[in-house]
């Protein structure tokens, strides 16, 4: 075992380095640190130049089509895409149609948005196996607002000659249909301007024009679309906020009231609709209570669909690699189940719930009604981030797969402008099909032409084939949707395996799912957003500092309490934190330096300055009685003692309720004060005493001379973190202590001096190093030259001779 313990030492890699040990301002004169500041009025200037390569520049990055066309391979890929595409669009016709049914809105809608969207992508979208479409999560969000805006008792009324309360259906579909495009439209309009914003002012820009800017996209808002925006103001940073525990939490939680929602169908069932928070409980207790009416049909229908489905995906799944293509078995389900159900007159047989009539033809453009925005803001802005955040992710999937980019922001632009273009045309709010996009990967599709056949088999089916529909069951779809729900349930056991890696993150993921369930999906989504924002607040705020040490013989400082061969280095304490320092935890990190040192400046210091003013006022009191024998005898008093009092035990009357029975007690130093001797003797017998007698502060060393802070883990520093960082400065500097800076990363330190850390001598840019190896050296080397600097000097006399002197404390707060 020792032998393979040297082989294993002899193989690994040494290296000597022989340097000078640099503070971070020698360095940099020493290398010569370049300048890199940029002029916002050359950023604008440049942000506005308009050249030939710019303008290709802006049309290549707007326009994918111009890259990905010219390179195209039609001998290799043509047919590969063309198969793929008409069997994705033979799955994407009664996807569409079922989740429609899903939004409350007729059949036809489901066509309808599977057609129009996909004209935009094909010039815009960055992912070439990508299929804009119908997506249950927002197919959901959609008929929430349908049901809000158009319930169902505003088409409702009594009908006396057959005794009964008939809907008209006609009107209350076509009203829904103008609701749906009006809030595709809203939701486009997000996502476009957002994007365009982004886009073009950056940095600084963004901050100095951001208002004016604003104000013209309200003013743009008015005529356009909430997607779009998005987009060009390159929103794709959202994404960082909508963590996997949360989308996931949410997307189970939207999948169960999906297949809750479905349900009616597959029971055939009548259900009244409810919207808002529990509003799916509600559905759940009525169609339990209606299962007694079962219509036994439309449920063999559903079953023998469900059925035949799972098992043709399942072996398909498994076989997969022998097959040329996924097997289309949604349209094969639909035509068989048409099939059957018509010519058998069974819909009128045993009153079944169908499709119904579908027009043929494309729809007549409307006008997207501006009033309703209003009622609906709230949930365009969740359809936006969710359909961007579903697209994304699928996209970045496919671009690892085949090795190539897919840009964020191009994306939500994309799918913003698919949005609004089907926004004139009746559709509902699409993202990425998730089902059709897998099938033409999965056929070998390569490029956005696939997504144009499968536009051609829904054009071809809104034209000519809708007719031929008309007695599909609806329970047949909701079969359709509840199968394909299954990878979406399976994330039910989540939170097993999330508990046992990261706790927060299941409870991002409970948190999202309890809300999206109970309180309906936008309100899951800002319920859940929020939270996971409060958890990265959390992990910044509670971060746990540790003492550091360094390793034997290495010029590496780990923690203590996790390597056994470290030794500490005399004199010197060695701090790191791990976390930006801002408002939230700069406090909390100045606590915790606190604890790892064992010594509080601030308490001590106080302490020291009460001390002082009690002890001024006892001397006051007895030169006043004593002062006809201090005349008759000046000499007395050179037999008084020195009193001395112990630090730690100043600083302890300030610790009482700290409760820290471990720490650390710290080498004892004393305050040792007495009266000026002299002068007292050379006073003239009817001198008056000078009020109150000066006091001399002599303290023993402190029990370090150097404290080192690591900032190799600091990312970040605002305002309130550098007031702290001086303060702290100061009251070492009192102490005699020295207070070195290490591993401050470049931003970190532009950011110390644009908020004032170097004025007036507050940190001296000499206190800042390269490593903590750099700042031990420096302070081994300076250990023995314990003079203080001279404003430390002159706080200290500060401390002992005006220490009646009271402070502004409103001052001193702000």
């Amino acid at each position: 075992m020792f032998q393979y313990a040297t082989a294993m030492q002899q193989d690994r890699p040494r290296y000597v380095i022989d340097r000078t040990a640099y503070n971070l301002s020698d360095f940099d004169k020493e290398f010569d640190k370049k300048s890199r500041q940029f002029p916002i009025g050359e950023k604008v200037k440049k942000l506005f130049r308009c050249s030939a390569p710019r303008l290709k520049g802006f049309l290549f990055r707007h326009l994918p089509i111009l890259s990905w066309l010219p390179k195209y391979k039609v001998k290799e890929n043509l047919l590969c895409d063309v198969v793929s595409g008409v069997s994705a669009g033979t799955i994407q016709v009664p996807q569409g149609m079922a989740f429609a049914l899903l939004a409350n809105l007729p059949p036809v809608n489901g066509l309808y948005s599977s057609f129009f969207p996909l004209i935009p992508y094909f010039f815009m979208g960055t992912a070439h196996q990508m299929v804009p479409g119908t997506f249950a999560v927002l197919s959901i969000m959609v008929g929430i607002v349908c049901l809000t805006l158009a319930p169902e008792s505003d088409f409702s009324h009594f009908n006396a000659t057959i005794n009964a309360t008939i809907v008209d259906t006609d009107t209350m579909n076509e009203v829904r249909l103008g609701i749906s495009g009006t809030l595709a439209c809203l939701t486009a309009i997000i996502q476009v301007l957002v994007a365009l914003h982004f886009s073009l002012f950056k940095a600084e820009c963004k901050k100095m024009l951001f208002n004016e800017f604003m104000t013209f996209s309200c003013f743009l808002a008015s005529l356009t679309s909430v997607q779009i925006g998005l987009g060009f103001m390159q929103f794709g940073f959202v994404a960082i906020y909508l963590s996997e525990s949360f989308v996931r939490g949410f997307m189970t939680a939207a999948g169960l009231q999906i297949l809750i929602s479905v349900l009616k169908y597959i029971f055939g069932i009548k259900v009244p609709p409810y919207s808002g928070p529990l509003a799916v409980i509600y559905t759940l207790i009525d169609i339990i209570r209606g299962l007694p009416d079962t219509n036994i049909a439309s449920l063999v229908f559903a079953l023998v669909s469900s059925v035949v489905l799972i098992v043709v995906k399942e072996l398909s799944a498994r076989y997969r690699h022998k097959l040329p293509f996924p097997i289309p078995m949604e349209i094969i389900i639909v035509v068989v189940a048409t099939a059957i159900s018509g010519p058998l007159h069974l819909p009128e047989i045993y009153h079944m719930d169908i499709v119904g009539e579908i027009p043929l033809g494309f729809p007549a453009p409307i006008l997207p009604t501006v009033s309703q925005w209003e009622d609906m803001l709230g949930t365009a802005f969740s359809l936006a981030i969710v359909g961007y955040v579903i697209n994304l992710a699928m996209g970045r999937t496919l671009a690892a797969k085949h090795g190539y980019d897919v840009d964020p922001n191009q994306e939500m632009l994309a799918l913003g402008c698919s949005n609004f273009l089907g926004s004139f045309f009746k559709i509902h709010v699409i993202c990425c099909a998730l089902s059709v996009t897998l099938a033409v990967d999965s056929a070998g599709g390569t490029s956005q032409f696939a997504s144009l056949c499968v536009m051609l088999v829904v054009m071809i089916t809104m034209l000519a084939l809708g007719a031929f529909l008309k007695p599909l069951p609806k329970s047949v779809l909701g079969a359709l949707i509840a199968v394909n729900l299954k990878n979406t349930l399976l994330q039910l056991s989540d939170p097993y395996y999330l508990w046992k890696k990261s706790k927060l993150d299941c409870c991002v993921w409970v948190v999202s799912f309890l809300a999206t369930f109970f309180l309906s999906l936008p309100y899951g989504v800002a319920i859940g957003v929020g939270f996971s924002i409060l958890v990265v607040i959390f992990k910044t705020q509670f971060r746990n500092g540790s003492a550091m040490v360094q390793i034997m013989d290495t010029d590496i400082y780990k923690n203590p309490k996790v390597y056994s061969k470290a030794i500490s280095v005399t004199g010197v304490k060695i701090v790191n934190y791990c976390s930006p320092l801002y408002f939230a935890n700069a406090e909390i990190f100045r606590q915790k330096v606190i604890k790892k040192t064992g010594l509080d400046p601030g308490k001590l210091l106080l302490a020291r300055r009460k001390f002082l003013e009690k002890e001024q006022k006892e001397k006051a009191k007895e030169e006043k009685k004593d002062k006809e024998t201090r005349r008759r005898k000046p000499s007395s008093l050179f037999n008084m003692k020195a009193q001395t009092i112990s630090q730690l035990e100043l600083q302890n009357d300030f610790d009482m309720n700290d409760g820290s029975a471990n720490k650390t007690e710290p080498p004892t130093s004393y305050v040792n004060f007495h009266c000026s001797d002299i002068e007292l003797g050379k006073q003239a017998p009817d001198q008056e005493p000078p009020s109150p007698t000066a006091v001399t502060l002599e303290s023993q060393p402190m029990p370090f001379h150097t404290l080192i802070l690591d900032l190799a883990g600091v990312c970040f520093i605002d305002l309130m973190s550098i007031k702290v960082l001086i303060k702290m400065n100061t009251s070492y500097a009192m102490l005699g202590i020295k207070l070195y800076l290490a591993n401050v990363q470049a931003q970190v330190y532009e950011e110390l001096e644009v908020g004032g850390a170097f004025d007036d001598g507050n940190i001296s840019r000499s206190n800042l190093f390269l490593s903590v190896h750099d700042a031990v050296l420096y302070a081994q080397q300076t250990s023995g030259e314990r003079e203080l600097s001279a404003k430390a000097e002159i706080a200290r006399q500060e401390l002992a001779f005006k220490i009646n002197e009271e402070k502004d404390l409103e001052q001193e707060m702000f």
